[in-house]
């Protein structure tokens, strides 16, 4: 069945082709665009079904573990003096990874037949990634192949080590507020009714804390089912809205002037960027190009329309430090060392300085957040908890007391 997909590629002198087409599958996409000289860039199915298979995508997604490994045993083949085709055939016995070893098929294959690697892998967007496809064809141009893969096993593993950092501090949190959360929805819904029965036995006035908490265990009681369905729907309705240009860009700016979240997004992005950049212009892509390929990969639409108006200045003739300060979403810090960057010629090197520098301040944002976040979860479950104990025991004591009474 023929599916709506929406492609942007470019060719090798950087001319950028957007359109859409109905294809059977992804790869029917990359052969349409290459008949006409290009490849795939950027790759979207358009339609009701994109959600499920998109949702499915992701459970069987390439991880940026997968791809270092790749990249550092590729790299290390071809620097041994191995042929291409050697290679590219150890690395599909290696590779575990059903979708990646099907596409490895496929570029064998075509690069048999004489065809370039880059274009290769650039045929299979939703698996190797633009930096990827753009880093490989600029080697291949210079005959450094080795050093491009080597260099992007190093990106790869790097923005792989962040990224599990990121999980890693927020697992723990989320976590422990889920299960505080089903905890107190327990004690409402199934500890607290216990109580009601003897209460209203006992034709008690109850206090005002008790019968709030009732009225609440109450409500989970009798609409449970509906507000489970409502939660689903949000969630679900999020992502839908998410999709629309619009609301991402209306959300990720919102993002960005949260107090913490905020200026932990922001350093994430410049690390992403900064990297990222600085990689593709090591490995002799232009900066016209890089900046296209930071934009799929800095992670926040407000940062990526500002290396849309950076490239757009760039163009003009700007310099890349001028169009960053015009967007007011970069620090100054980065705008002054990329500043210096340009000026010595050394901006790959620079770039990676302010990556190295962002990524450990990261680390250390999130060491601290981690240190502060755990304690006040529990201390927030404390006080909920100890607010059901005590209107619990409030009337109990009263009744405790009547009985003393008689």
């Amino acid at each position: 069945m023929a599916r709506n997909f929406a492609y942007r590629a470019k060719d090798r002198n950087g001319q950028v082709l957007t359109g859409s087409i109905l294809a059977e599958n992804e790869h029917a996409v990359a052969l349409h665009v290459r008949e006409k000289g290009y490849f795939i860039t950027q790759l979207k199915e358009e339609g009701s079904t994109s959600a499920i298979r998109s949702f499915i995508d992701n459970l069987q997604r390439i991880s940026l573990k997968e791809i270092s490994i790749f990249c550092r045993l590729f790299s290390t083949m071809i620097d041994a003096g191995l042929p291409l085709v050697s290679c590219l055939n150890v690395l599909i016995e290696q590779t575990d990874n059903p979708r990646m070893k099907k596409a490895l098929q496929d570029v064998y294959k075509k690069v048999k037949e004489g065809e370039t690697l880059s274009r290769s892998l650039g045929d299979h967007p939703r698996i190797f990634p633009g930096l990827m496809i753009n880093m490989v064809e600029a080697g291949e141009v210079g005959g450094v192949l080795d050093d491009v893969l080597g260099r992007l096993a190093n990106h790869f593993e790097k923005e792989h080590k962040m990224n599990e950092k990121i999980k890693s501090a927020l697992t723990y949190p989320a976590v422990v507020s889920a299960m505080a959360v089903l905890s107190v929805v327990f004690i409402l819904t199934f500890v607290l009714p216990t109580f009601v029965q003897m209460f209203d036995n006992m034709k008690m006035e109850l206090p005002l804390l008790t019968r709030i908490l009732l009225a609440i265990s109450a409500f989970l009681r009798n609409y449970a089912p509906f507000l489970l369905i409502a939660v689903i729907a949000g969630v679900y309705g999020f992502k839908i809205a998410y999709q629309r240009e619009d609301t991402q860009k209306y959300i990720d700016a919102l993002t960005l002037k949260i107090p913490i979240v905020g200026m932990l997004s922001r350093k994430v992005g410049i690390a992403r960027f900064s990297r990222t950049l600085s990689t593709l212009l090591h490995g002799g892509v232009s900066i016209i190009t890089a900046l296209e390929v930071v934009q799929k990969t800095i992670g926040n639409l407000s940062m990526t329309k500002a290396l849309e108006q950076a490239q757009s200045g760039i163009k003009e003739g700007m310099g890349l430090a001028t169009t960053l300060a015009q967007s007011k979403v970069f620090t100054p810090m980065v705008i002054q060392m990329v500043s210096i960057g340009e000026e010595s010629g050394a901006l790959d090197k620079m770039l990676e300085k302010i990556a190295d520098f962002y990524e450990n301040d990261v680390d250390d944002v999130i060491s601290r957040l981690s240190s502060i976040i755990e304690p006040v979860i529990i201390g927030v479950l404390g006080v909920v908890i100890g607010l059901i104990v005590i209107s619990i025991m409030i009337p109990l004591f009263d009744v405790i007391t009547n009985f003393s009474n008689v």
